[in-house]
């Protein structure tokens, strides 16, 4: 099986995938990360290598248009979790 096929797992907590689905569900096409992402006991999420890329780099759009400091520190913490398992 070729490596862009494979599963990353990421830990995320019930904040961070609601904040994804709101946000990058447009990246987050495979069945098995959209049954982990919307299910609320699950902490380790799967993704595509592909995907998750995607997903950080939606993300990015989002923070970069942010007027909210809150948000904008949150999607960066976000960011860069997700990035360090590319």
């Amino acid at each position: 099986m070729s490596a862009e096929f494979e599963y990353i797992a990421v830990d995320l907590d019930n904040d961070q995938k609601k904040l994804i689905l709101k946000l990058a569900s447009l990246w987050v096409r495979d069945e098995v990360t959209q049954a982990d992402l919307n299910n609320n006991r699950k902490k380790w999420i799967r993704f595509r290598k592909y995907a998750l890329s995607e997903v950080a780099g939606e993300l990015a759009y989002y923070l970069n248009r942010s007027k909210n400091a809150y948000q904008s520190a949150y999607l960066d913490e976000l960011i860069e979790h997700l990035e360090a398992y590319l």
